[in-house]
C-alpha cells in the first residue's frame, strides 16, 4: 500500500541476516597481576604431620636377611628344623674329602654344603691339565650317628670293610651302611643362628633377645689321614648336641674287597673337642668317661617376630 506519513513511498520486507565478519587483531597485553606478599612477609602456618614411614631394617623386622643352615641329626633319621624355619630338603651328613696326597677340604656342619642328597663312597673326581679320573684311593669321610653313652664304638658299629655295590645285591651291603650315617636336613631362617662356648663343664646362656635352640659339646676338629675339617666356633656346627668320641665313617672307591667300601674303624680317626677348662684332666682318660671333660656350649637363634 502507500504509506501516506512518509510521502506515499511501498513498504520494503527486512533482508537475511549477514554473515559474521573477520576476527578482529589481539588486543594489547595487559597489566602484570597483583603480588601478595614479599620478601618480607610472614611464613605459613606449619602443615598437618605425614604418615608415619615404615619399619626400619633391623632384626625385628620382617625385613631381616634370609638364612641357610645344615642341621645335623646325628641319627638315622633326619632332623626337624626349629620352629619358625623352612625344610629346603633332607639328605647325608658329609664332612669332608681326603685325596690320595692327605689333601683333604671339609665343609663346615652348619654350612649346607656339608648335607649331601646322595650317599656315594667316591662323590668326586680329580682332573689335571691332561685328563680326569675318578681315583679309587681318595676318601669320603661321613658322619656317623650317635655313640650311645657307655657303649664301646667297637662292639657298636659294624666292623671291617663293609661294601658298597648295588650291581651286585649279594654282596652289596649300602643298606647296612646307611643305618649308621648321620641324615640331615637344610633349614631357611629368618634370623641370625650361632654358637656361644663357655669352655667350662657348665652350658652359657644365649644373650639377651636370642632364644636357645640347643646346649652341647664344643667340637674343633674332625679328622682322618692327613686331611681334616675345623669347625669355626661360632657356627652352629661345633657345637654338638651328642657326645661322641667316634663321628665318621670312611669310604673309597677301590676298597680292600675288590669294590667300594666304608670302614667304620679307621684307626687314623681323630675327633677334637675344646676342653672343660674347670675340671682337672690327666694326660689320658679312657673314651668312656671322657665326655665330662669336654667344653659345653649353646647355640642361640635370634629372636624375630616372623616365620618364613
Amino acid at each position: 500500500g502507500i504509506n501516506a506519513e512518509y510521502g506515499g513511498g511501498i513498504n520494503a520486507e527486512y533482508g537475511y541476516t549477514g554473515a559474521p565478519g573477520a576476527e578482529g587483531e589481539c588486543g594489547d597485553i595487559g597489566l602484570p597481576g597483583r603480588v601478595e606478599g614479599d620478601i618480607n612477609s610472614l611464613a605459613g602456618a606449619p602443615g598437618d604431620p605425614g604418615i608415619p614411614g615404615p619399619k626400619g631394617k633391623t632384626l625385628d623386622s620382617q625385613y631381616t636377611q634370609i638364612q641357610v643352615y645344615a642341621f645335623h641329626s646325628q641319627q638315622n633319621e633326619p632332623i626337624t628344623c626349629p620352629s619358625g624355619m623352612n625344610k629346603i630338603r633332607e639328605g647325608y651328613s658329609f664332612v669332608y674329602f681326603d685325596t690320595d696326597r692327605s689333601t683333604g677340604h671339609g665343609v663346615p656342619l652348619n654350612r649346607e654344603g656339608s648335607c649331601m642328597e646322595k650317599f656315594s663312597p667316591q662323590p668326586v673326581f680329580e682332573c689335571d691339565d691332561e685328563d680326569c679320573e675318578v681315583k679309587g684311593d681318595d676318601n669320603s669321610i661321613w658322619m656317623t650317628i650317635n655313640l650311645p653313652q657307655g657303649e664301646a664304638a667297637t662292639l657298636y658299629y659294624p666292623q671291617g670293610n663293609m661294601k658298597v655295590y648295588p650291581k651286585d645285591p649279594a654282596i652289596d651291603q649300602s643298606d647296612e651302611i646307611l643305618q649308621y650315617i648321620s641324615r640331615c636336613t637344610v633349614c631357611e631362617s629368618p634370623s641370625t643362628v650361632f654358637a656361644i662356648h663357655s669352655w667350662t663343664s657348665t652350658p652359657p646362656d644365649c644373650p639377651d633377645k636370642w632364644e636357645q635352640l640347643w646346649i652341647g659339646y664344643s667340637f674343633i676338629l674332625e679328622k682322618d689321614r692327613g686331611g681334616g675339617v675345623a669347625l669355626e666356633l661360632m657356627g652352629h656346627g661345633s657345637c654338638l648336641k651328642h657326645f661322641s668320641t667316634m663321628m665318621t665313617v670312611k669310604c673309597d672307591r677301590d676298597g680292600a674287597e675288590d669294590a667300594p667300601t666304608c670302614n667304620f674303624a679307621s684307626d687314623r680317626n681323630d675327633v677334637v673337642y675344646v676342653r672343660a677348662m674347670d675340671v682337672e684332666m690327666g694326660e689320658y682318660v679312657s673314651a668312656l668317661e671322657s665326655e665330662a671333660y669336654a667344653g659345653r656350649c649353646a647355640v642361640c637363634r635370634r629372636i624375630v617376630d616372623i616365620q618364613v
